[in-house]
């Protein structure tokens, strides 16, 4: 089947695997992306950290290359290679130049469909993915947000850490890993995303080549639709000997691509993610009590969240926290000005205009999208929606996301406060 927004299509296989391509013929660079339907909202409490795991494992060679195999083959095509990891999906990207994309494709389809997750390799991988845990845990803003993500969404798979942890990390095996693959890196659970100076005929024959005829058999995909956080209010904290205390919250946001999503994204644009931002000019310009604070949504299949966080000097926690609490206040008694409305759709179109000239984004846009929705992402539509929004459109959704009720923090600091409790009752 054959899907198309402009230039952009996708092709659903027979097997149930995806393709979505966005040619560019402005360009000369290629950026391919294989996404395979399986994060750390997959796993099992004992499989915590599996995903991520797999995803390093899976540069440690194969059937036909060594590790080292791997990086001096794209190495000698002056191209890149890399992957991560999120609560939702795992993507392994390439990006070279066009005359090398069928190049960069061989070697992602031997490390997709060929890992050898080799035991002895495992033994010395399991010990960098553990050295990456803990310098983690040494990085406060890291921290402090993965205190909140288990606090805000507690009781659901999406509280569960990218990196697992040391116990679930230490007990894992090459079994484990192999089994685990087995499950979620199957036809219908994988998409891939093109990216650059290529035709779609072109892009078909190449994941038909080096993807569809790999895969054999159809297979479904044993992902469970994400169930609806409670997201009813929490507090996480870790204490630590630092200068500053590390402060965030969680308020419950719009999911992603839902009704609300660009009208969320227009508010942070007003509220918290730029230099002239509520946020930033009261809480820092005026008040001078922290060198940073942002205000932004984040947002996975049926459910989201809206993020605010800062940095302050523990003798300033409470002084910032009320003075947050005073901008929202302010923001849901009288809403958004004309003058911020025109702003905030200047920058979220801009933003999502420029993200069009970089292939390397355009894939993992696009990408990502056909993960969480199975649908082609169409960047029209998404600026008629952000063009159409009215100063009331965005008091409505910030009426439904800032709910004291249900708002959730964390903190890390020398010492601790907490910090939800200091919010409610500014």
């Amino acid at each position: 089947m054959w899907y198309n927004s402009g230039m952009n299509e996708m092709i659903v296989f027979d097997s149930g695997l995806k393709l979505v391509v966005s040619p560019n013929p402005a360009v000369r660079s290629v950026s391919v992306g294989v996404f395979a339907g399986a994060g750390s909202a997959d796993e099992t409490q004992a499989e915590s950290g599996i995903s991520h795991l797999i995803e390093h494992m899976m540069f440690k060679g194969t059937a036909n290359r060594s590790a080292f195999d791997i990086a001096n083959d794209i190495d000698s095509l002056g191209a890149q290679i890399n992957a991560y990891t999120s609560k939702s999906c795992t993507c392994y990207y390439t990006l070279s130049r066009d005359v090398h994309a069928a190049e960069c494709m061989d070697v992602l389809s031997d490390m997709y469909f060929n890992a050898s997750f080799d035991p002895a390799e495992l033994k010395k991988e399991r010990k960098v993915v553990l050295e990456e845990l803990n310098e983690s845990e040494d990085t406060p803003d890291d921290l402090c947000l993965e205190k909140l993500a288990s606090a805000a969404f507690k009781g659901s798979p999406l509280e569960k850490p990218i990196l697992g942890t040391q116990k679930s990390l230490h007990a894992l095996t090459a079994e484990d890993l192999h089994a685990y693959k087995d499950r979620f890196y199957v036809s219908s659970g994988t998409v891939i995303s093109m990216a650059g100076n290529l035709t779609v005929s072109e892009a078909v024959r190449l994941v038909e080549r080096y993807f569809e005829d790999k895969f054999g058999e159809a297979k479904a995909s044993p992902r469970k639709p994400l169930p609806r956080a409670p997201m009813q209010g929490a507090f996480a904290h870790a204490r630590k000997e630092i200068e500053q205390a590390h402060i965030a919250f969680a308020f419950p946001g719009p999911a992603y691509d839902s009704a609300d999503s660009v009208a969320a994204r227009l508010l942070a644009a007003v509220f918290g993610l730029e230099m002239s931002s509520r946020l930033f000019q009261a809480v820092r310009e005026k008040l001078g009590l922290c060198y940073s604070i942002v205000g932004y949504p984040t947002a996975y299949e049926n459910n989201g969240a809206f993020v605010i966080y800062t940095s302050v000097s523990p003798d300033n926690a409470e002084p910032a926290v009320c003075a947050i609490k005073k901008e929202i206040e302010l923001l849901l008694k009288d809403g958004i000005t004309v003058q911020e409305l025109k702003k905030g759709k200047e920058q979220i179109v801009t933003g999502m205009v420029l993200g069009q000239e970089s292939t390397s984004a355009v894939m993992r846009g696009m990408g990502r999208h056909a993960v969480a929705t199975g649908k082609l992402y169409d960047i029209d539509e998404q600026i008629a929606m952000a063009e159409a929004l009215t100063c009331g459109d965005v008091q409505d959704v910030a009426a439904r996301i800032f709910d004291f009720s249900r708002v959730s923090g964390s903190c890390v600091a020398p010492v601790v406060k907490d910090v939800t409790k200091m919010i409610k009752e500014a």
